[in-house]
């Protein structure tokens, strides 16, 4: 609301006034911290040499109380010394009665020297009620191990930052000063400038898109000015943008329409059959038991095969919403193989699987998952191939290939996506739903499908195996039918 009741220029002058105080509480910032790592890192390395005079004054005989004494008039501050013993109990302390004092076992100066034999800290001292930096080094004291710890108050380094800190805030009023004459002189120029906007915005309102209109105050204005000119060009593009996006939502709804028909068509079959044969049995009280036994056995066909449908249609959908995460586990990757190919024999009795595996492999993935793998690309293959197929674990990939008719170069892209089927006519079992699983499981575990496909020569189907675990039981290569 109150930026409404100011001029550009006025608003132009506060945020110049919001910039400098945001930019003196950030240098503050920086500078403080600057200051403090310099002085942290100056002091460290003199206590360094204080801590080898003070031990070198006790090696000599002094004793701690005269060495501290003698390092604080060298230095000309004052200079805390503690000697701890090993397990954190204070022994000696010029500044404070050690009798009151904590024990020192965790403080993060006193666990680095007993472990490395020197270590730093910078933090608040409790005893003395100041921020301080802290060196520590493991020495003998008395033919037994312990702790000499010097430390220094950071006061110095925040009374440097005070008299800093006060020559910005001077430099800081002088800038405003300036600032505001600036502020009035630039006024001036935005105000004209504006003038020459809002005239060529009347003239557009009034369609007269060939009104001229010049800008050069600032690169920013200039680009005003383009924009200006190209709007009735854009009022144009988004009417053809508005036609577009029409015809978008129009494929849209094809393709949604195209999806509902393929559902429809591919339960319309079994519902088809289950009503023929539940009706014969309701009209027939007679029929003999066989025939009664049949038709409940097609009726029970029909129904696994439209809730085998259902199924796949919910597990691809919560594979693509993301609600399905994969539990992994090791497990034996020729054991799965030989299970799906078996099991699927027993679907084309005349049909013959090779598994082809130099080693048995272990891996890491979803087990349940893995086998939906394995046997949708088997069950593939032999859908859309008349000749015996092979599967093939070599070189880290699995590999299931046909010798069928091929897949044309431009259907590959397309055969990993919903509801397509090269054969539309033909599988009426088949939803297209197979590969799009397959592709979406991988995906789950980082693995991308590969296919490659001849034309007249057939088609091989591999992915990479998930962190090959182990190989195990080694044996000779060669084919091996199930």
């Amino acid at each position: 609301m109150l930026k409404r009741n100011l001029k550009l220029s006025q608003i132009f002058y506060l945020n110049f006034i919001f910039l400098l105080v945001g930019t003196l509480a950030f240098t503050s910032v920086i500078i403080y911290y600057s200051i403090e790592h310099i002085e942290i890192k100056q002091y460290t390395n003199q206590l360094k040499s204080e801590i080898a005079y003070v031990r070198s004054r006790l090696n000599e005989g002094k004793s701690l109380e005269l060495a501290a004494k003698e390092m604080s008039e060298i230095m000309g501050r004052p200079l805390r010394v503690t000697l701890i013993a090993m397990d954190g109990t204070p022994l000696f302390d010029n500044e404070a009665d050690v009798t009151k004092m904590e024990n020192h076992a965790n403080r993060p100066e006193i666990m680095e020297a007993r472990r490395a034999g020197f270590g730093t800290a910078v933090r608040y001292s409790k005893t003395v009620g100041n921020d301080r930096i802290y060196a520590a080094k493991l020495i003998k004291w008395n033919g037994k191990d312990a702790i000499l710890r010097l430390s220094v108050s950071l006061d110095q380094a925040m009374s440097d930052f005070t008299q800093l800190w006060v020559r910005i805030a001077f430099a800081f009023l002088a800038a405003v000063a300036v600032g505001f004459v600036i502020s009035r002189l630039i006024q001036r120029e935005i105000d004209a400038e504006l003038g020459k906007v809002t005239d060529y915005l009347k003239a557009i309102a009034s369609k007269n898109y060939n009104a001229p209109f010049t800008a050069g105050f600032s690169s920013e204005f200039k680009t005003v000015s383009l924009l200006l000119k190209k709007l009735a060009k854009r009022l144009e593009k988004g009417e053809k943008r508005k036609r577009k996006y029409t015809a978008k939502l129009r494929l849209a709804n094809r393709q949604r329409s195209e999806i509902i028909s393929a559902i429809s068509h591919e339960f319309k079959n079994p519902v088809a059959a289950i009503m023929g044969y539940t009706e014969t049995l309701l009209e027939d009280g007679d029929l003999p038991p066989t025939i009664r036994e049949k038709f409940l056995q097609r009726i029970e066909e029909n129904t696994k095969r439209n809730t085998n449908m259902i199924d796949r249609l919910s597990f691809i959908t919560r594979l693509e919403s993301s609600d399905v995460k994969p539990s992994m586990s090791n497990f034996e990757l020729n054991e799965i193989v030989q299970s799906a190919a078996h099991s699927l024999m027993q679907k084309f009795p005349e049909r013959r699987v090779a598994v082809k595996s130099e080693q048995k492999v272990v891996i890491h993935a979803d087990r349940t998952m893995m086998e939906m793998v394995v046997v949708n690309l088997i069950d593939n293959a032999l859908k859309y191939s008349e000749e015996d197929v092979e599967v093939a674990i070599g070189s880290g990939r699995l590999f299931v290939t046909d010798r069928g008719e091929g897949i044309a170069e431009g259907e590959i892209e397309e055969i990993t996506k919903k509801f397509y089927r090269i054969e539309k006519n033909s599988w009426d079992n088949s939803m297209g739903l197979g590969l799009a699983i397959v592709k979406y499981i991988l995906k789950l575990h980082h693995i991308e499908l590969e296919i490659t496909s001849k034309r007249g020569v057939g088609t091989t189907v591999s992915f990479s195996l998930p962190e090959v675990c182990s190989i195990i039981n080694k044996s000779e290569s060669g084919s091996k039918p199930v």
